[in-house]
C-alpha cells in the first residue's frame, strides 16, 4: 500500500540495531549502539504516528526503544520468530509467551553509565530483566 494512513493496522518488523565493523572478526558479532540512528528511528516514528502498528523487533541483544516502545499499538520481541508464527499470535491462534531474558535500558547514556561486568543495572529501564507474559 503506498499510503500507510490508508491501513487498518501496520505490522512492523525490526531487527535490533548495530554498527557494522570492518574487520573481518569483528564483523560476525553485531555490536556498537544499541539505538536505532535517529534518520531511521525519525522513519519509523512517523509511520507508527500515521497508522496503529504490531512492532515487532528481533531481538539478538538489548535495544534502546523507548519512543518506539510508547507509540506502538503493540510491542512484540522475538528471536528468530517466523512470520507466521507473529501472525498466529497477533490475530489470536496462537498465545504468546515468554520473559526478557535481559533488560531493555531508556537510553544510551544509561548503558554508558551501567557497569559491563553486572546484569541488570541500569537506571529506570523501559523494560526490565524478566518483564513479559508468563502464562
Amino acid at each position: 500500500m503506498a499510503d500507510p494512513a490508508a491501513a487498518d493496522l501496520a505490522i512492523l518488523r525490526l531487527r535490533t540495531p548495530y554498527e557494522p565493523r570492518e574487520n573481518i572478526f569483528e564483523s560476525y558479532f553485531h555490536s556498537g549502539s544499541l539505538a536505532f540512528p535517529e534518520p531511521e528511528l525519525a522513519e519509523i516514528l512517523a509511520l507508527l504516528d500515521t497508522v496503529p502498528t504490531l512492532v515487532c523487533i528481533n531481538l539478538e541483544r538489548a535495544a534502546v526503544i523507548p519512543e518506539i516502545a510508547e507509540r506502538a499499538a503493540a510491542l512484540i520481541a522475538d528471536y528468530g520468530a517466523s512470520d507466521a508464527a507473529l501472525l498466529d499470535v497477533s490475530f489470536g491462534t496462537s498465545v504468546p509467551e515468554g520473559r526478557l531474558p535481559f533488560e531493555l535500558p531508556r537510553s544510551m547514556a544509561a548503558v554508558a553509565a551501567s557497569r559491563p561486568d553486572v546484569p541488570n543495572d541500569t537506571e529506570n529501564p523501559v523494560f526490565p530483566h524478566g518483564h513479559g507474559l508468563k502464562l
